[in-house]
């Protein structure tokens, strides 16, 4: 997936929550307009996107190699390219820069709903021109098992801006990634045999939780594979995947909201990253569907 706008996303959501300051309770943010205004308004946010997905479409995803073609990728089955991991990584990608725009949108001086339907619909866009140049290279294609993927990511983040009460402090969307034996370096976006996907509920956000320890839980469910690229055949014969529950600890509620002014700004900046990455070793887990098949021959 892209790995530059994951990058970037992540770093410029977490340095701008620490910066952004809320408004007074009482005081109601106006809408957008339209779309144009709302484009007009973070114009450099979206250039910036824009620019970083067209440099790495020219570069590495070999834009313009082919003929316009589509390409039926499949989802989870064993069959496919890598057990439906890279549909997930689309549906975070999505979610992540969704979840930038709102909040680079709202930071303006905007409502959060009206932020969050104006980044939906200029994050589809971005993920639509992947798309459709993606159609055009040899490597790729048109796929709309992605396109589904990042609309899914997309919908996500704007319901939780919309029912904040709801959704937006009980459901995150997470990865947990730690580096594969058959990949050389720090891929946590292309090395699927590193990365976990979480769907998490924080019971701190549930109304009859949030006084009880209760509130310091999380439930996770949650999905990997692994043995499916050829790096991984040097170490396994087989492809698996793994669908999986656990229980993990809410650091928001143990660490950072007790300690937040102990802990300054490296501690909002800690708190925010926690809710789009899942801190290893903190959670205890169950899978509950496991499937493995021997791999052909690379």
């Amino acid at each position: 997936m892209k790995k530059f706008i994951f990058l970037f996303i992540h770093f410029v959501l977490c340095f701008q929550s620490i910066q952004a300051k809320e408004a007074p309770k009482d005081f109601v943010l106006p809408d957008y307009a339209n779309l144009t205004e709302a484009s007009t308004e973070n114009w450099l946010e979206i250039a910036g996107v824009f620019g970083g997905i067209t440099y790495l479409g020219a570069k590495e995803w070999e834009w313009g190699s082919s003929s316009f073609k589509f390409n039926d990728e499949g989802w989870f089955g064993m069959d496919t390219g890598s057990g439906g991991a890279d549909k997930l990584g689309h549906l975070y990608s999505s979610y992540v820069m969704t979840e930038f725009l709102t909040h680079r949108m709202n930071k303006k001086g905007y409502s959060i709903e009206s932020s969050a339907k104006y980044s939906a619909y200029v994050s589809w866009g971005l993920m639509l021109y992947v798309e459709i140049f993606d159609g055009y290279s040899s490597d790729h294609g048109f796929s709309y098992e992605d396109l589904i993927a990042n609309t899914t990511g997309i919908g996500v983040s704007y319901l939780k801006a919309k029912y904040p009460d709801i959704l937006g402090d009980t459901l995150d969307l997470r990865i947990e990634y730690s580096p594969s034996r058959g990949m050389k370096g720090f891929h946590p976006v292309t090395d699927y045999s590193g990365l976990k996907y979480l769907a998490v509920t924080k019971l701190s956000g549930i109304d009859m939780f949030k006084n009880t320890p209760l509130k310091y839980l999380e439930f996770q469910v949650g999905y990997y594979s692994r043995g499916f690229k050829k790096d991984d055949r040097p170490f396994t014969d087989y492809k698996t995947s793994e669908t999986f529950i656990g229980i993990s600890l809410n650091l928001s509620e143990l660490i950072f909201k007790p300690y937040r002014k102990k802990l300054g700004k490296v501690g909002k900046y800690a708190n925010t990253l926690t809710q789009y990455i899942q801190v290893p070793g903190i959670s205890i887990r169950e899978n509950i569907k496991s499937r493995s098949m021997l791999a052909e021959p690379q």
